[in-house]
């Protein structure tokens, strides 16, 4: 079975690939930072009863930033794969 052959982006979606790159580790290390935040940053948690609602959304933040970084890397991908299939429909 031969191998696909994937031809080389362009220079708009090397521009595309590049920018959506940077976006997803910039959402990655924005999450690793978020899910690092020692609880003791938020303050003393005996004097704050809503403490533990910030364990909750320090996690929850974080987990939808990294999942953003992957949703933009599958956006990207796929709108590519489409602009190719629309090419070689052309052809």
């Amino acid at each position: 079975m031969p191998g696909r052959v994937i031809p080389k982006p362009d220079h708009g979606a090397e521009r595309t690939i590049r920018w959506s790159r940077i976006v997803s580790y910039v959402l990655v290390v924005l999450a690793a930072a978020v899910l690092s935040l020692r609880p003791e940053v938020f303050g003393d948690p005996s004097s704050q009863p809503a403490h533990a609602l910030l364990h909750v959304w320090r996690i929850v933040a974080g987990i939808a930033l990294a999942v953003a970084a992957l949703g933009v890397q599958v956006v990207v991908g796929l709108r590519w794969r489409n602009g190719l299939r629309r090419a070689a429909a052309e052809d």
